[in-house]
């Protein structure tokens, strides 16, 4: 991709990264009070949403949606500003929120709440933002009835052969596992347009959010003796860790020689896939939750290698990056204001922050 085809797009990501708040800031809310974080927000990036949703009301719940309203707005500057192949890349990512708001969806009907506490945690974001997720829910009752509501759009019809398999086995992961699916062989057709320095880099970052995901879920499945089948039935897409490798991996009798079985396939492959898996290694005795948590942070450990390997001012690494730590940082704030919420503690909030390794 010729240079020019980012002249629009790399001012705006500049801007909006200067934006980003430093580690170390954000570290210092962990303790805070509601008004001293709110105090904090409104100075930064944040302001204009926190002050429209919040008013004189300060509340956890009104920060996060201000929070997740700001990186709608985000994205949406960067979709203005980009070039055809940066757009589709960048709506096929946009799938992902898309398919996060279906699936709270689907959780939410089945927990048997009402729509209008639904609502609260759907992302703004994509085709099925507040106004669509509301249309379908004035008008659903149940899982099938938000299956049959999509039956003529892009996950309708997937939707709708997975919901056998659901109804047989009475939990939403196979309609969770056929969403991520959907999203995911759509970031990785988009990734095939771009140019060979952009394939690679969009292979790195967005790639190992799909390898983590199926480490995962192999992990996960492995733990509770599901059988290599059904373990294989919910696969994604595979980006540098492919299917000999996975099928491999599943094969394994136990949790470490599984992730064993994934360092020695990464070890010539990528620094920040042996790393990670090094660290895996190192505490494969862990619980599950601790080896998700370090796999969840491997997308913050590849944008940032990413942007140092390829420090050039025109290459995609720089947009899907700052998306990644924007996100992260999102998702950070959320786990501070609800962790003041909650009364937990400051050593306790720390361990769950999704930080930089050497942080």
């Amino acid at each position: 991709m010729k240079p020019n085809k980012y002249n629009r797009i790399m001012s705006r990501i500049a801007i909006e990264n200067l934006k980003l708040i430093n580690f170390d800031e954000l570290v210092c809310l962990i303790g805070k009070n509601i008004e001293e974080i709110f105090t904090f927000l409104v100075n930064t990036a944040y302001g204009e949403e926190i002050v429209s949703t919040c008013g004189d009301k300060v509340e956890p719940r009104l920060l996060e949606e201000a929070l997740i309203q700001n990186y709608a707005k985000t994205f949406k500057i960067l979709l203005k500003y980009s070039s055809k192949y940066i757009e589709n890349l960048l709506l096929s990512v946009l799938h992902k929120y898309d398919a996060l708001n279906l699936k709270t969806m689907l959780r939410m009907v089945q927990a048997g709440m009402n729509a209008e506490d639904i609502l609260q945690y759907i992302i703004p974001l994509g085709t099925y933002d507040k106004k669509k997720c509301q249309a379908i829910l004035s008008e659903v009752n149940s899982i099938s009835d938000i299956v049959g509501s999509l039956k003529d759009t892009d996950f309708g019809f997937i939707l709708k052969e997975t919901l056998k398999v659901q109804k047989i086995i009475g939990d939403l992961s196979p309609l969770e596992a056929t969403l991520n699916k959907e999203v995911f062989k759509g970031i990785l057709k988009e990734i095939k347009n771009l140019d060979r320095r952009d394939k690679k880099i969009a292979t790195n970052i967005l790639g190992i959010e799909i390898d983590a995901l199926n480490v995962k879920i192999i992990l996960k499945y492995k733990a509770l003796m599901i059988d290599h089948e059904n373990i294989k039935k919910n696969l994604m897409p595979t980006a540098l860790i492919d299917e000999k490798i996975l099928e491999s991996a599943i094969m394994e009798p136990d949790i470490k020689s599984t992730l064993q079985c994934f360092l020695k396939s990464v070890e010539t492959k990528h620094q920040v896939y042996q790393n990670i898996f090094t660290k895996l290694v190192k505490e494969s005795d862990s619980p599950i939750s601790r080896l998700e948590f370090i796999l969840e942070r491997a997308p913050l450990e590849m944008s940032f290698f990413e942007l140092k390997k390829n420090f050039r001012y025109y290459n995609i690494g720089y947009i899907l990056a700052f998306l990644n730590v924007k996100w992260v940082e999102i998702k950070n704030l959320r786990c501070i204001i609800n962790a003041m919420a909650r009364n937990i503690g400051a050593d306790q909030t720390l361990d769950l922050l999704i930080l930089p390794e050497n942080y």
